[in-house]
Formats: C-alpha cells, structure tokens, sequence
C-alpha cells in the first residue's frame, strides 16, 4: 500500500459532501463508536488527496492519525483516525498487522478511512476491512462537473482561464489529476500569461501532461495497450466489430482489455457506449501510432463496413433487417476537434470533422441545405421514417452525434447548452422512434448499406 501523503495547501473542488461527511464522521467518532469509509475509482480522481484531507481534519480534531497499519504507538488515548491508501495492492501481512493494532486499540473509538482502485479484486485486506463491525459508507468517485473544474483551473492559474485554455478545461473532461498536470504543465513550460485573465500563448499540449497518459498506458498489460492503441485510431467511441476486425480477434477476446481499459480510467462505459474517457488522452494515445499505420487500421475498418451488410428478408411484402450483433453497426468516428494542438505529433486530430462518415454520404439522396455548425452541408437520408420530422439544427445534432461527439462536445460546436443537446436528442429520438444514441448509429448505417434505387428523387414536402 502507498503512504498517504500530507494534505496540500489548495482547496478541494467538487468534493463537498465527501469532505462533510468526512468531517462529521471524525468530530463525533467518540460518540458513534467508529465508523468505516471508503473511497473508490479509477486513477487520478482524488482519492489519495480525500485521504489526506480526513487527516487533515483529523488533526484539527485532536485525533490520533495512523498512516500505516505497520507504524503504530503502543498505546491510543483518543479517537483514532486510520488512513489506508491502495487498499487493493495489500497482502496477508497487512492483514496481521491489522489484527494487532486492533488488540491495542480496544475500547477506542477508530475511523477507518481507505481508498482503492475501483474494479480490481479484493485483496486480503480488503476482505478483513469487510468484517469490521463499524457501520460502512461507500464513496465512488466520478469526475469534477464543469463548475468544479472551471474553479479548479481558476485556483491553479490564479485567474479566470480565457477561451483556448477553458476549451482545454473542458477537453478533460472533469478529470482532477489530469487537469491538474495539464494547467501545472503549461505554468512550468512558460506558456501561460497571467493577467486579468490566463491566457495560453502557444498551442500544444505539455509534455508533463502527454507523460501522465503514457504512464496510464504503460500501466496496463500489453494487450490492453495494443487495443487503446488501435482504437485511439477508429475513434473517440469504440465500434467492437470494427476494432475486432482491426485486431483480428472474436469480440468476445476483447471484453478482459475493455474491463482493464476501463478500470484503468482510459476509456469509460454508460452502458452501450464505451469510450475514451477524454479527447486529450485520446490524442496522445493517438500519437503514438505511426501515420502508415493508422492509415492501415482505418482501411481495414472500412473493410469491415463493407464487407458486414444487413442481411435483408421479405416478410409481406416489407424488408425487415437482421444484424448479427448490435456493435459492428456502428461507423467509424472522425477524429474529435479538439483545441489546436500545432506541432503535436496528433495533428492528424485536427482536420474538419467530415460529414457522419464516407459510405453514408453516398446514399444520401439530398441535402437540407448548409447547417450552421462549420459550415458544411447536412446529410437526409431519405429512407428513414420521420427523419423529415427534424428541424434543421436537430439534423445537425443528429449528425454529430454519429459521428461520436459527446452532448458537451455537440454544445460547444453549436453554442447551445448541453440541456439544449440534451432536450434536442430526446426530440430526435422521439421522432426516428428509437431509444438511444446505439439506435440512431445503428439506423443512419442501417440506411447507408441499403443501396438507393437510381434517379431516385425526395419527395415534395407536404
């Protein structure tokens, strides 16, 4: 297990009732008897620094603090705060170590504060924490929402982040460590002017920061590598059949290196969609692959497109579509914009986010006209029922949203609110009679391998 560290000088953001229940639990533990508490998630989201933090007020309280269960007094006169960093990467002779401190301190009211990597296996510690009879709460760590992050940008630079750094901000995607090595990054590398506001004066993102996301990488098994690495060139969401063909495995191979991709905080899941957790890390992984082969990885993914059509059969007089499996549907993403990252080895990240894909265009019948959004022309598929339902700026929503943009990344590409994205997809949904963002990629592909009939032309509206 890791020491837990001091607590550092800089306020906490985002983890308000965390730190209050932590605060409750220490000042009353000579009432309660003790109590146990838990922080989980992926690397990076702060639970070292909560940890830090119980200590911190633990001290203020005039409460014993234990940091190692291997460095312990012989005798406790006051409440115990024990703090417990990695709990997962424990052995049996933390276990024992556990059991003697617990003899000395009988009859002393003890909170027992632990953090551990969500998603790996219980250790033997772990198992033994379960047993304790002190009441439990579980906190499961997410990332910062935008008005933590924005405050904890504002805090490191020491003023109001002007836009390309507040776009960066938001590329993070709420990520703690992450945002905190990227902004601490561009400090130590001068690139920052502080003012009335913080303004970036050079593009790029900072070595400290492409070096935290190689250590994520390197911190998982070769074949968890191989697939962040392929997938990083198909898109910001995963296509399984597409990257299945790319790495010629069965899907069903791939699922460990997901679950590890996961836990190790690369990628995220909610619930169909898997994807990278943020644009940036994206963008470094990407640029560790080789231009020749990233050109080959997308040639084999447009293989799979083609080569992977419905299969289509007559039911009275309708044609109603199979698809073996519901993931291989979905086409492969243009690279995200992302804020100008000139002379970044990703610059291949950069270029204007083309129409939904290739192979989509090529059935599409007609145009709605220019949309608003960069300026390029909106694709009707003519062949999906209610699709001329839509109002234009909700086509444009719809095709960003094929093309893997996130709700966020759709409202800064539009200058709406993502609510506004939100309430447009419910809309949209409502109109193509689907259920999800799965069901919209699965019906615009659906509708682009279905070859349209020669000369055909769009019907007169009403």
């Amino acid at each position: 297990m890791n020491t837990v560290l001091e607590a550092g000088p800089r306020p906490l953001h985002g983890r308000v009732p965390v730190v209050s229940a932590l605060r409750h639990a220490i000042r009353s533990a000579h009432r309660t008897g003790g109590l146990r508490i838990s922080f989980e998630g992926t690397p990076g989201l702060g639970k070292s620094r909560l940890l830090a933090e119980a200590g911190a007020i633990a001290e203020a309280a005039d409460a014993t603090v234990i940091r190692s269960l291997h460095r312990t007094p012989e005798v406790f006169d006051s409440p115990l705060v024990v703090l417990l960093d990695d709990i997962h990467c424990s052995d049996t002779a933390d276990v024992r170590a556990l059991a003697q401190m617990q003899l000395k301190a009988t009859g002393v009211p003890v909170v027992w504060c632990t953090a551990r990597r969500w998603g790996r296996p219980n250790s033997p510690l772990d198992v033994a924490l379960s047993s304790l009879p002190e009441p439990h709460r579980l906190f499961r760590l997410g990332p910062l929402d935008d008005r933590a992050a924005r405050e904890m940008a504002h805090d490191l630079l020491g003023a109001e982040p002007e836009a390309a750094i507040a776009r960066m901000v938001s590329c993070v995607s709420g990520h703690p460590q992450a945002l905190r090595v990227l902004l601490e990054g561009f400090l130590e590398e001068g690139r920052v002017e502080v003012g009335s506001f913080a303004r970036l004066t050079s593009t790029g993102l900072p070595e400290q920061f492409r070096g935290l996301v190689r250590r994520y990488l390197q911190d998982c098994s070769p074949s968890c590598s191989h697939m962040l690495l392929v997938a990083s060139v198909l898109g910001t969401h995963l296509a399984f059949g597409e990257l299945a063909e790319a790495l010629g495995a069965k899907p069903s191979r791939l699922l460990p290196d997901l679950q590890e991709a996961v836990v190790s905080g690369l990628l995220v899941q909610d619930g169909d969609d898997v994807r990278f957790a943020n644009g940036l890390f994206r963008n470094v992984i990407l640029s560790g692959v080789p231009a020749t082969a990233q050109a080959a990885v997308r040639e084999q993914a447009h293989h799979h497109r083609a080569t992977h059509r419905d299969e289509t059969t007559e039911h009275s007089g309708r044609h109603t579509r199979h698809r073996a499996w519901d993931f291989s549907a979905r086409p492969a993403r243009a690279l995200t914009a992302l804020p100008p990252l000139n002379g970044d080895i990703a610059a291949p990240a950069m270029r204007p986010v083309p129409k939904v894909v290739t192979v989509l265009n090529e059935h599409f019948a007609a145009t709605a006209g220019n949309a608003s959004a960069e300026g390029y022309a909106v694709p009707t598929p003519t062949g999906i029922p209610g699709w001329d339902l839509l109002t234009e700026k909700q086509v444009v929503i719809a095709d960003l949203t094929v093309q893997g943009l996130t709700n966020k990344e759709i409202a800064e590409r539009l200058y709406l609110s993502p609510h506004t994205v939100n309430y447009h997809l419910r809309k949209i949904f409502q109109a193509l009679s689907i259920r999800s963002r799965t069901d919209l990629v699965r019906l615009t592909h659906t509708e682009s391998a279905s070859p349209a009939p020669a000369h055909e032309s769009r019907p007169a509206a009403g």
